[in-house]
């Protein structure tokens, strides 16, 4: 399956608390995650510094950005 990206920083309630939600999705359908801290990927900084927590599907370069739910995450990734 395709890689999935998940934009966070450090302290970031907002960021942990998607990343639980997300976490037993990503793993259902099988995608492989990577976890990106915005400060360390000068890019993501940019585009997503206002906006994370982020995920974002690399074989669609498509971003799904906070706030969403577990029914709008499961739409984006199926």
């Amino acid at each position: 399956m395709s890689d999935v990206r998940f934009y966070t920083t450090a302290d970031c309630r907002l960021c942990d608390e998607a990343l639980d939600m997300a976490m037993p999705i990503i793993t259902r359908l099988r995608y492989d995650l990577q976890v990106i801290d915005i400060i360390d990927d000068p890019e993501a900084e940019r585009l997503y510094s206002e906006r994370i927590p982020v995920i974002y599907r690399l074989d669609q370069n498509t971003a799904l950005q906070w706030p969403f739910s577990a029914a709008a995450l499961y739409r984006f990734l199926a």
